[in-house]
C-alpha cells in the first residue's frame, strides 16, 4: 500500500476546522495550525489546476501522520517542496519513506529536481534528505539549509 495519497483542497479544509481528511483518521490535533491549513489548500488547488497533482498526504493504516507539498515547478523543472509528519509519528523512518516516494511521484511527473530548505539544528530533518540523496547548496539568506536532488539528467 502507498505511503502518499493525492490530497485535494478539501483535506486541508478539514485540517484547517480540527477534521481529519475524508476517510482518515487524526493522531492527534495539532498537525498544523488553521491558517497554515488553509493556506496549503490554495497551494494545493493552485498546483491541481496548474500540473494536475502536486500536495500529498502521508497515510498510514488510515491514519494521517503528514503531509508532502511542493511549489509549481520553475522552467527547468525545479520544485521547491516542503513535508511534515506529525510529533507522535515521528522517529518510526516516515518522513524518510514519504519523501523517497515523492521524489519517485516527482520524476515520474516529469520534474528535473527537488530542492528543500531545513533549519541547521533539525539534524532528523537533515538525515531524511541526506539519505534520500539530496546534497547540500548554498544556505539561504535567512540562514535555513538549503538541499537539492537532481532527478533526471
Amino acid at each position: 500500500m502507498s505511503l502518499l495519497r493525492a490530497a485535494v483542497p478539501a483535506d486541508f479544509e478539514r485540517l484547517a476546522v480540527g477534521l481529519p481528511p475524508q476517510g482518515l483518521f487524526l493522531p492527534e490535533p495539532g498537525l498544523v495550525t488553521a491558517p497554515v491549513a488553509m493556506l496549503l489548500a490554495r497551494r494545493c488547488e493552485d498546483l491541481r489546476a496548474a500540473q494536475g497533482w502536486g500536495a500529498c498526504l502521508i497515510v498510514e493504516d488510515d491514519l494521517l501522520v503528514g503531509f508532502v507539498v511542493p511549489k509549481l515547478p520553475d522552467s527547468r523543472g525545479l520544485a521547491e517542496f516542503g513535508y511534515a509528519v506529525s510529533p507522535a509519528q515521528r522517529g518510526r523512518g516516515l518522513a524518510g519513506r514519504a519523501v523517497a516516494a515523492f521524489c519517485d511521484l516527482a520524476t515520474a511527473r516529469g520534474l528535473a529536481a527537488l530542492t528543500a530548505r531545513t533549519d541547521p539544528g533539525n539534524a532528523a530533518s537533515i538525515r531524511v534528505l541526506e539519505r534520500n540523496s539530496f546534497t547540500p547548496v548554498a544556505p539561504c539568506p535567512t540562514g535555513l539549509l538549503r538541499w537539492r536532488r537532481y532527478l533526471r539528467r
